[in-house]
């Protein structure tokens, strides 16, 4: 009867060995949680940077296949963008900085610039540059073929 005593007691944690593992799991805890949800955070950048891209490509898709004018409009204050007068307005995420480089006369107003797209492929042209701590990333667009290209991390 004592050796079967003897089995059972080795076959439990004890306390002390319970609050060590407890520790240890909130230390690495408080270490990975502030750099998980930077990174979250980090990681919208790359889907924003995309999104506008891929805007911009319809912008310049639509002024070709309906042979007229199609313009961008992107408010930096508001975080704000429009593809043509009639489409619905799109908001940016308030934790990314934007910045719009464009020629002054398609200024709009202060913190609002457009970019034009033409029925024969080609644009205004212009550089749209995204920032969410240190990291940047820009979306260009070129003025001869309105061709949109992401660079990353500028």
């Amino acid at each position: 009867m004592r050796r079967i005593d003897r089995v059972s007691a080795a076959l439990g944690f004890t306390l002390l060995e319970i609050l060590v593992v407890l520790a240890i799991s909130t230390t690495l805890l408080m270490l990975v949680v502030p750099n998980l949800s930077r990174s979250i955070a980090g990681a919208e950048l790359p889907k924003v940077t995309k999104q506008l891209a891929v805007v911009l490509r319809r912008g310049r898709s639509q002024a070709i296949n309906q042979s007229r004018p199609v313009s961008f409009v992107l408010d930096v204050n508001d975080r704000s963008y429009r593809l043509g007068a009639a489409s619905k307005l799109h908001h940016l995420p308030g934790d990314i900085d934007l910045t719009m480089l464009t020629g002054m006369e398609l200024a709009q107003g202060v913190g609002k610039g457009a970019i034009y797209f033409y029925p024969d492929g080609s644009s205004t042209g212009g550089r749209i540059t995204l920032r969410h701590g240190d990291r940047s990333q820009q979306v260009d667009v070129n003025w001869l073929t309105g061709e949109v290209s992401v660079l990353s991390d500028v």
